[in-house]
């Protein structure tokens, strides 16, 4: 699932206390702030719309998966275009370069 980044106009001094109460308990903030995010979804988009999201949601990650064909070589798993860092280059071939 793709997501998306919320910024949040809050007092410093109360998220400072939130945050150190919060890890005191071994909660993380961030997590029960996508928790309580999620909550309000249920409780407002109404259910068959929740259904109709999840619904294409699914085909959209089966499309995704069936056309895009591996491609030897291509971006890592983190999508960088650079090499993994254990490698020294020695497997790009004769005569060929990497970058340019």
């Amino acid at each position: 699932m793709k997501t998306i980044t919320v910024k949040l106009k809050i007092d410093p001094h109360r998220f400072a206390a939130a945050q150190q109460f919060m890890d005191e308990k071994g909660l993380d903030l961030s997590a029960e702030l996508s928790n309580s995010v999620e909550n309000f979804y249920k409780r407002y988009v109404p259910s068959a719309i929740r259904k109709y999201i999840e619904k294409t949601a699914v085909v959209s990650r089966d499309c995704a998966v069936k056309s895009s064909p591996f491609v030897p070589g291509g971006p890592s798993e983190s999508g960088s275009l650079e090499p993994d860092s254990d490698t020294d280059g020695s497997d790009l071939g004769s005569g060929g370069s990497y970058g340019g």
